[in-house]
């Protein structure tokens, strides 16, 4: 058996960094389309060579387009993008996008594709739905348990790549649109500006950094994602350091490969390595992720939304000379070390001239009116020993890196000489002058391998050199380099030609448009009075208005209620947005027991929140009716809007008024306040605001054991070019607000 250690790419160095190191194939964008935009991605030229690198070492290359695209980008210049770089052998592309992933599956056939984990893949069922379109691989949700992953494998044949280290972000991957609404940056489109690493308060009490993740580590846990069938060990961290990079990459091929060969790594190595970790990056100390952590509140981390560091000591004294603490750990000269209140905020950081054994009592001066006292922890925020060894390292590894070939060397009085070079299964030979008898004094066979063997700085070296010299022969030596220069670059494109690959001439695009016009608006409802202020209203009526029921807003036993509270409005009916494997048995054993009421004739459809609910489209069409995708799943060009009528899908929402859902997370608010929903049987709406005082409402949905975070006030929206359908989203409203917002819609009939 084998697993990949898949590194993140974001620079040219650190894609380099990560090859030398043990990474087996590295993901990486480029200026266009990739989801760090404000990474420094390599240009196409660029990659195109990192490409032969890579494939001349045994690595692969993925790339990221793993953003929203609009037309006239998926139609104009993504083909233009791709194209030298699927002709260089691009290994596989990671997507998010629907029209994307049919883009390149037209365009391209011979390139795998990659689901990328902002699709929000949860099962394996719904996984198998994309292999129509190429995907080869998919990128679970990150917010899934180990046990999830086993059961995805079960259910799935594809590839499962899996993040196991590195920066979580605290919503569902894909379905974050806050830093969109706070300030025009849109994760979708790369350009997050983590509005989730901000200081949060609740109810105007300061709260911390309220939805920032700890990173993730399961270096620990290698056998346990190995077992559960994990294919690919994705290291998060494309705005990282080639340092990082490369220490991540080599630490947890070394774990796989000891664990795979029977005899894992020790606990005191492993301890050791964790703490160099920890040293290079972590954000709030390591969490296990949700892949092994048992409880939500071992994931966030409140105090500190940065570089952590470790923790090196605590002051024992404070006096006017200087401050002593303690170390508890080695610290090195050049480190950098920080004191903390207890509030975990920086009230002193210097950098170290002399290093000090663990145990050893230290007086460094300080800097006037810092707030220091006794207590307070010190913590290594740049172990430069650590660097400066990772770096070295590094360094070693690229000049080790050379490829070992075989050769033959053949040289016969009155005959070209020659030079065969073979690796692997190729092999290719190089003539040279005529090889003369010599006059004076004769070329020996240590002559010539000393001039073949000259390697430094080539890409291959020579692990066996056969010489076959006839005797009292003459040569000129200066022109064995030239043999040899010629021989290793025509075995370089002799290896890389299996690579290479041709694309046709011509584009295929797509004209044909499907949507189909509704003739009615729609309108969400999350309790019994909205569908009373519906009613109330004179514009609304049953022939201009459908509502949109959303299960997961009333509890299963009032399901009927619903229905009867509906009337002679036809209605469509929504699942929850997050269907991992056991709460979609959840929502199916509440159909099965209370979900007959609609089957009444007045139900018109489905309405699917996410990709995970087209599973249950085969359930839905046998009833005919119809199928609706919601805002959660997006369509911004044409060929996404085909391939969800290919799923089956007749129409699209856009939201023309109400709160925008901005995060659905698995984290939770309320536990993490103390105020779990779930203890208390209700839904407990929190309001939470940024620094600047944008301000938000978090919902909990704790039978399914979710949270939405929604704008805090409404608003009316202009369609998107490709929007079908108008939907006014109530969340909060009661009768009267419902009715006062419906007198402003201009309903279609």
């Amino acid at each position: 058996m084998e697993v990949e250690i898949l590194a993140p790419g974001g620079s040219k160095d650190a894609i380099y960094a990560a090859m030398y190191c043990g990474a087996d194939a590295i993901y990486t964008g480029t200026s266009r389309f990739s989801a760090r935009a404000y990474a420094q991605n390599p240009e196409v030229e660029e990659l195109c060579r990192i490409l032969d690198f890579a494939h001349l070492h045994g690595k692969k290359i993925y790339l990221t387009v793993n953003t929203l695209l609009t037309e006239e980008e998926l139609e104009n210049h993504l083909y233009e993008m791709l194209k030298p770089l699927y002709e260089a052998g691009l290994d596989a592309v990671i997507v998010q996008d629907f029209g994307v992933l049919d883009f390149i599956h037209e365009n391209f056939p011979g390139m795998d594709l990659h689901a990328s984990t902002q699709m929000t893949l949860l099962t394996g069922e719904t996984a198998n739905l994309l292999k129509p379109y190429g995907v080869t691989r998919i990128v679970p949700a990150r917010e899934l348990s180990v046990e999830e992953i086993a059961g995805m494998r079960k259910k799935t044949d594809m590839e499962l790549e899996v993040f196991v280290h590195g920066a979580l972000c605290y919503c569902y991957s894909g379905q974050c649109l806050m830093s969109k609404v706070i300030g025009g940056r849109s994760g979708n489109r790369g350009m997050c500006a983590q509005p989730c690493r901000l200081p949060y308060e609740v109810e105007g009490k300061k709260a911390g950094y309220l939805l920032s993740p700890k990173d993730m580590c399961t270096l620990s846990r290698i056998g346990k994602l190995i077992e559960a069938g994990v294919d690919s060990f994705k290291i998060e961290g494309r705005m990282k350091k080639p340092a990082y990079t490369a220490y991540t990459s080599m630490l947890y091929r070394t774990c796989a490969d000891a664990y795979l060969s029977g005899v894992p790594v020790g606990d005191k190595e492993l301890e050791r390595d964790l703490q160099r970790l920890a040293d290079i990056y972590n954000r709030g100390g390591f969490s296990r992720g949700y892949l092994f952590e048992p409880s939500k509140k071992n994931i966030i981390y409140r105090k500190k939304n940065g570089h952590f560091g470790v923790l090196v000591g605590t002051v024992e004294k404070v006096t006017k000379k200087g401050v002593e603490y303690v170390t508890e750990i080695a610290t090195n000269a050049q480190d950098v070390l920080e004191f903390r209140n207890e509030r975990g905020e920086p009230v002193y950081e210097y950098t170290v001239k002399e290093g000090a054994a663990a145990g050893e009592k230290v007086i460094t001066r300080y800097k006037k009116g810092s707030e220091l006292q006794p207590g307070q922890k010190v913590y290594r925020t740049r172990n430069n020993e650590l660097l400066e060894e990772i770096n070295r390292q590094i360094e070693e590894r690229k000049a080790g890196c050379q490829i070992p070939v075989k050769g033959i060397f053949a040289g016969n009085c009155g005959e070209n000489i020659k030079l065969t070079v073979s690796f692997e299964d190729k092999s290719i030979t190089v003539f040279g002058a005529v090889a003369e008898r010599a006059t004076g004094r004769p070329v020996s066979k240590k002559d010539v391998e000393k001039r073949l063997c000259r390697t430094g700085g080539s890409l291959f070296y020579f692990e066996k050199l056969d010489v076959q010299l006839e005797e009292q022969l003459f040569l000129p030596l200066g022109s064995l380099g030239v043999l040899r220069r010629e021989a290793f670059e025509k075995l370089e494109k002799e290896i890389l030609k299996d690579f290479y690959r041709e694309t046709e001439s011509v584009q295929k695009t797509v004209t044909e448009w499907a949507p189909e016009r509704m003739d009615y608006t729609l309108i969400q409802v999350t309790d019994f009075r909205q569908i009373e202020g519906v009613k109330l209203s004179p514009k609304a009526n049953p022939g201009n208005t459908r509502l949109h029921l959303k299960l997961e807003e009333f509890v299963p036993e009032e399901w009927k209620k619903l229905v009867e509270a509906a009337g002679d409005f036809r209605y469509y009916i929504s699942p929850p947005p997050v269907l991992r494997e056991k709460k979609k048995e959840i929502f199916l054993r509440h159909w099965e027991q209370y979900g007959s009421c609609f089957y009444d004739g007045t139900c018109a459809g489905m309405i699917l929140t996410s990709i995970e609910a087209l599973s249950l489209a085969p359930r839905i069409r046998e009833e005919g009716w119809e199928l609706l995708s919601d805002t959660n799943l997006y369509m911004w060009n044409r060929r996404s809007a085909r391939v969800y009528r290919e799923l089956g899908v007749r129409g699209h929402i856009y939201q023309a008024y109400g709160r925008t859902a901005v995060m659905v997370t698995e984290g939770c608010v309320g536990l993490e306040l103390g105020r779990c929903g779930k203890n208390q049987g209700e839904k407990t709406p929190i309001d939470i605001s940024t620094p600047k005082k944008d301000k938000f409402t978090v919902v909990n949905y704790c039978d399914y054991c979710y949270n939405v975070i929604y704008e805090k006030n409404p608003g009316w929206s202009e369609p998107e070019d490709l929007a079908q359908i108008p939907e006014l989203k109530f969340t909060f409203e009661d009768t009267e607000e419902v009715r006062k917002v419906l007198e402003q819609w201009n309903f279609l009939l």
